[in-house]
């Protein structure tokens, strides 16, 4: 039996909620980006009062690690890390490009790359098959016209999708590619989470941080 909380603040809408056996009880969703940090708790109380369950109940928490914003990922992680500390339990990391990955697998019948719009001519860019294994490590890409033409296979298109990908497909030879909406919901995130509970694949808590692929850098003001 489990009972794992999932945290997802790295993109333009946040969710929480939780799961049993990777099945939904209760979830909220946020899509005020600036808003998320003040929403985070406030839905977690609502989602354990909604459920029936006490925190002491939990066996988990899942959180998105990134890529993303920089602020949403510091906020998830610091919640998650937040309630593991103070109830002993493990945490579990999943990556937001594998989230926007498993919300097309049933479509794909070869290789998926989920893109992270990174602003300008970047993305934040994963690679994995059909059945969610990775096949390359995550990337932050200047996308240029042949930067995914080792990937082709013959007869089968590659799917690009997420909120980079819309910008990515009139650089590609699009014959070659195709752009599919990942659904994107907090029900991928359950079976996520609770596949890695299942595995016994958790980071450790105390040195674990977000996955950024990139430095984040803010302007001075002068003066």
């Amino acid at each position: 039996m489990s009972l794992i909380l999932q945290i997802d603040t790295a993109l333009e809408t946040a969710h929480v909620s939780i799961a049993r056996e990777g099945n939904m009880l209760a979830h909220r969703e946020n899509e005020q980006q600036n808003d998320h940090a003040a929403w985070l708790h406030i839905a977690i109380s609502e989602i354990l009062e909604e459920s029936g369950i006490h925190l002491d109940q939990l066996n988990a928490v899942g959180v998105t690690a990134g890529p993303g914003s920089y602020t949403g990922l510091r906020v998830g992680m610091s919640a998650a890390k937040g309630i593991c500390y103070a109830k002993n339990l493990p945490l579990i990391a999943v990556s937001s490009l594998q989230l926007l990955a498993a919300g097309v697998k049933d479509q794909a019948e070869g290789v998926i790359i989920p893109l992270i719009d990174a602003r300008r001519d970047e993305v934040y860019a994963g690679y994995y098959d059909s059945n969610l294994n990775p096949i390359r490590p995550e990337q932050a890409l200047i996308l240029q016209s042949d930067c995914f033409n080792d990937l082709l296979e013959p007869n089968k298109k590659i799917i690009l999708t997420g909120n980079g990908a819309s910008k990515t497909l009139p650089i590609v030879d699009s014959k070659d590619f195709c752009l599919i909406e990942s659904k994107r919901c907090i029900e991928n995130l359950a079976i996520v989470t609770y596949e890695k509970f299942y595995n016994r694949s958790l980071v450790d808590l105390t040195y674990y941080e977000p996955v950024y692929l990139k430095e984040f850098y803010t302007t001075a003001k002068d003066g």
